[in-house]
């Protein structure tokens, strides 16, 4: 508020300095109720300048407030060790308003700020001091001073008031000068009478008569005393000769009381002077570090109301549902059991979404404090600069918040120390010589983005690299193959600096790599962009964890997405018979015509690689799409007819066959930044808040999603980050050749003997590293090894309410003893219809890599086989096999009620094997021996081939097929198509195999005839599926 006084100057804003005011005025009552004399002063001290300048005795220039600033910094400390606070040195800060006050008075008004005047008060022990200019000040306006007493235990607590009452009431009447609470006059434990009460005495101005002032105050009125203006109003000259005064009274019934007034000069015998130095250099200065740490990190947060209605009408449906499952399971009815539980789920999610709701607080409170910063940096550095704010109502979660404010608060001070330059130099460059810094907040896909930006001379890439490589921190291939954003980013190695000399202020590069750190610990992400002589940006992405969002829910091929509201400019629907005129196509892509601009357009379903859908109206059904582009080229180019268009009908009499109006186009067109686009979806829904969930890591290089949200049916919607799939998108444009090209690669890949997974790395003991396929964890609990417990014999530790059993590999495998540690991983898994968890030293780790598997040195149970990753043996857990030797009752329940009963009798029938195609070594044993438990007999092949030649041979042993896709030789697609068009085979399922499986790819399956897709190693799904297929 006080910066924004000053940049008003003499337009003063009476308002906000009375808000300043009052501030100061509050903490002057509440110091003079608690004895702390010394922060009674300096508000006081602060107070009369912002009196001044409300009065507009004094113009708030930048010396003015830098003088306030300073008082209230210590003010601040003070409060701060309150304690402490009457032994804290504060006459630099006196002195220094002191001083302001009289620069700005007349000759005769500075002699009225060295004159004091003495008010006692019937407490003998208590006398007040003022200078006759706070008098004069406070008379104003025609206010009359009083001195008023109270008596802290009948005026105060048995009225049932509390000291915060007694100075609102003053606040709102009047001004306090002075309050002193006469301790001397109640005594101590000593004292052979102690007073029934304990008196407080008010120097107080007001504009109410004081016939009303008692009543207006709940005060009697033999306890308020006039002094008279007269005894104020006295000259230097005739205070030095005038001994006393006698002061008008107020009458009340049965009472008549002075106040006399004693004047005397400031200058004091030189003993006493002697005696308050010595007393001053005793004094300490405060401790600002213990004042930060103090503020830094409040104990409570305010919580908005409405947040509490929604946890107390949370509280409520849990008790209805609670109510609702005792009587359901009073009358045994289990469905009713089966909806109370659910609504109890549901209800506890909601509960527990919304207590984390009241941790949200607005990035505001970290921004408010940086105008200061640049201020006081400004003047220490001698620079121009202006700081302007954005979006201090965008909230973040409190501990995000705490963990933000000093990378904030380092970068920020970095642009303004090395980022802007001196004004001589700006000049010369032709830039303003006011260098500009904005720090701004908002939400983008899901994430709350936080920008520093600053004109200043930006970064020069090459001279980072050299700096870089003369310190040896890369080496010169390095340099030559970095890209300038690699180069930039340079700055956040440990070290580096980009500064000729280190300053106090900062150093770009020192503790850049810490405040990386910091960010990574709150999941964040920083991303520098520079120019040489433009400026630099630096970017910090934080994740939502807790943040709500308003979104827009559209679909794509029948899944629903979210798109962030704030990334979002517009709707529009596009008629099936305007699909032509309004949608052009240029330079090869789709643009939309809207009002004049050219909005380049995305396919969501394209970006999804998804199968699109079209609506036939003579036919009454959806059909596949196969066009890639919205304009509908076969009207045009002979080369694009298809089967399903007449031969005889010429293009040019060709009718939009798009005109119904299921095959209207929704477009939401959006932004992500400066840059503007459009998404082509099936339907757009409602807006609505979603909670942000994040990611899970395997889904962490998907630049197109931002984050998944619940719905409230339950269902998943995952968050388009709309600026990344711009980027994605113009990418794949630029380079549709290497896009093809890395296809190939990947299909080349998955041919051979090496098989790219991803993996998570854990270790049982200190030199044995193991690993599991990353898409079989459900989740990763980290436990106290004091947790674990054994009942019945076996591990379990508590979860969820719950017991969750868990195993250590040593338990199966011929390998080391879990390493003793005082904290464990858990690695939870789904093993037939039972969670189970494994045992692990941290730290985990997870890394996608190509690799062979070594399926006969080091195979036991347990253990599948070995690879090297990083040099290291690494053996593979086969977490099935594991549960099924140490709970194999678990497996004999599956097959007694889906598949062993299924298997008989098939077989009493003469059931027939399964066929599994697959060119890796070890995801074919792998599965065979899933489907050989399972009681079914294995035919193998290592290609479509091999598969295609065995079925010609003897294919009326097969009763079904479970193939890879990716293979040499003849892939799963074509060997599905041949099974398919063979008279021979009508009836024979497909079960294909994938480690990843796209839309499209799924949806040519389905047109070749592949029943169903199931993920390569889901143990589980797989034998379901083949189940199910046998029945």
């Amino acid at each position: 508020d006080l910066l924004i006084i000053e940049q008003q100057g003499k337009k003063i804003d009476e308002d906000l300095v009375n808000k300043v005011f009052r501030a100061a005025h509050s903490i002057k009552g509440g110091g003079g109720f608690l004895g702390l004399d010394n922060i009674k002063e300096l508000a006081h001290k602060i107070e009369n300048i912002l009196d001044m300048v409300r009065n507009y005795q004094v113009v708030p220039s930048p010396d003015v407030v830098s003088i306030v600033l300073e008082a209230f910094d210590c003010l601040g400390e003070l409060l701060d060790n309150s304690g402490d606070s009457n032994d804290m040195d504060i006459s630099e800060h006196v002195t220094a308003l002191k001083g302001l006050a009289a620069s700005n008075l007349d000759e005769d008004e500075k002699e009225l700020i060295n004159k004091e005047a003495e008010i006692p008060t019937d407490d003998v022990f208590t006398t007040f001091t003022l200078t006759e200019f706070d008098l004069n000040q406070a008379r104003k306006g025609g206010k009359n001073i009083y001195i008023l007493k109270y008596d802290l235990i009948h005026d105060v607590h048995n009225k049932g008031k509390t000291p915060l009452d007694i100075i609102k009431a003053f606040e709102d009447t009047g001004l306090v000068l002075d309050l002193k609470i006469g301790l001397d006059s109640v005594g101590s434990l000593e004292s052979e009478v102690i007073s029934p009460s304990i008196p407080v005495f008010v120097i107080f101005a007001s504009i109410i008569e004081p016939d009303l002032l008692g009543s207006v105050l709940g005060l009697d009125q033999d306890k308020i005393q006039l002094v008279p203006k007269e005894e104020a109003a006295e000259t230097t000259d005739k205070a030095e000769e005038q001994t006393s005064k006698t002061s008008s009274t107020i009458e009340s019934p049965g009472s008549k009381k002075e106040a006399p007034v004693k004047t005397t000069a400031e200058k004091k015998p030189e003993k006493v002077k002697e005696k308050k130095a010595a007393k001053k250099t005793k004094k300490k200065k405060p401790k600002p570090g213990k004042a930060k740490q103090a503020a830094g990190h409040p104990e409570s947060l305010r919580v908005s109301v409405s947040v509490l209605d929604q946890l107390m009408n949370r509280a409520g449906e849990l008790v209805l549902a609670r109510n609702q499952l005792l009587q359901a399971h009073s009358q045994w009815d289990q469905q009713s059991i089966k909806a109370a539980g659910q609504r109890i789920d549901m209800v506890t999610s909601e509960l527990q979404e919304a207590i984390m709701l009241t941790r949200m607080q607005p990035i505001g409170n970290i921004f408010n404090k940086f105008p200061r910063v640049i201020r006081d940096m400004s003047k220490s550095l001698g620079k121009e600069m202006d700081l302007e704010l954005e979006g201090k109502d965008v909230d973040l979660d409190k501990t995000i918040l705490e963990g933000l404010a000093d990378p904030l608060t380092h970068l920020v001070r970095n642009s303004a120390d090395h980022g802007i330059e001196m004004a001589d130099v700006r000049e010369s460059k032709g830039k303003r010589t006011t260098g500009r810094i904005v720090l701004r907040a908002f939400h983008e896909s899901g994430q709350v983005i936080i920008e520093i930006e600053d004109d200043g001379k930006g970064l020069d890439p090459d001279m980072l690299a050299a700096k870089a490589f003369s310190k040896g921190l890369i080496n010169e291939q390095q340099v030559e193959t970095m890209s300038e954003k690699e180069k930039v980013n340079l700055i956040m190695l440990p070290g580096f600096s980009t500064a000729d000399q280190v300053t106090e202020v900062s150093g770009r590069g020192v503790g850049m790599d810490v405040v990386k750190t910091n960010l990574d610990k709150l999941g964040g992400q920083a991303e520098i962009i520079s120019e040489i002589d433009k400026g630099t940006i630096i970017r910090i992405k934080l994740p939502l964890t807790l943040a709500i969002i308003p979104s827009l829910l559209v679909a794509s091929c029948e899944e629903r997405y979210a798109i962030p509201q704030v990334n979002v400019v517009e709707l529009q629907r596009i008629h099936a018979g305007e699909i032509r005129e309004k949608i052009r196509k240029i330079g090869g892509a789709d643009v939309l015509l809207l009002r004049g601009e050219l909005i380049p357009l995305l396919q969501l379903g394209n970006v999804l690689e998804q199968q699109h859908f079209y609506y036939d109206s003579k036919k009454a059904e959806f059909r596949i799409d196969r066009r890639k582009r919205l304009v509908d080229q076969r009207l045009y180019l002979e080369s694009d007819l298809e089967i399903d268009k007449p031969k005889e009908e010429k293009p040019e009499d060709a009718p939009e066959r798009r005109s119904d109006r299921k095959s209207d186009v929704n477009i939401v067109v959006v932004h992500a930044g400066s840059f503007k686009y459009g998404i082509v979806v099936d339907q757009i829904h409602d807006t609505v808040e979603i909670v942000v969930k994040p990611l899970g890591r395997h889904l962490k290089k998907c630049n197109i999603y931002a984050g998944a949200t619940i719905m409230g049916d339950g269902r998943v919607a995952l968050i388009l980050d709309v600026a990344g799939m711009g980027r994605n998108a113009e990418l794949n444009a630029l380079k549709e050749t290497e896009k093809t090209s890395g296809t190939e690669k990947t299909r080349q890949a998955e041919n051979s003997d090496t098989i790219r997974q991803s993996l998570l790395l854990f270790r049982n003991g200190p030199e044995e590293h193991c690993a599991v396929p990353l898409f079989l964890v459900q989740r990763i609990k980290q436990i106290m090894a004091s947790d674990i417990e054994i009942s019945g014999g076996k591990k379990i530790i508590k979860y969820r309410g719950g017991v969750l059993p868990v195993y250590a590999l040593e338990e199966v495998a011929n390998v080391e003893m879990l390493e003793e540690s005082e904290k464990l991983d858990v690695i939870l898994f789904m093993v037939n219809g039972h969670e189970v968890g494994l045992l692990s030293v941290p730290p985990l780790d997870v890394l996608e890599l190509d690799f062979t598997v070594d399926e006969t040195t080091l195979r036991q149970q347990g253990i599948s086989g070995s690879v090297i990753i990083d040099g290291r043996t690494t053996l593979l857990v086969d977490i099935s096999e594991i549960v099924r030797s140490l709970n194999p009752e678990w497996f004999e329940e599956v097959q007694a009620g889906m598949g062993r009963k299924s298997v008989n009798k098939i077989r009493a029938k003469g059931s027939r094997a399964i066929l599994l195609v697959e060119d890796s070594q070890f995801f074919r044993t792998q599965v065979k021996s899933f489907i050989e438990d399972e009681g079914h007999a294995v035919i193998e092949a290592e290609d479509g081939v091999q598969a295609w030649e065995y079925l010609n041979e003897r294919g009326d042993e097969i009763g079904l097929v479970v193939t890879d896709i990716e293979m040499p030789n003849m892939d799963g697609f074509e060997l599905a198509g041949k099974i398919k068009n063979d008279e021979r085979f009508a009836g024979l399922a497909v079960i294909a195999l994938t480690s990843l499986a796209g839309k499209e790819d799924i949806a040519r399956g389905r047109e070749v005839g592949i029943d169903e897709y199931q993920v390569k190693l889901d143990r589980n799904n797989l034998i379901r599926s083949i189940g199910n297929f046998f029945k």
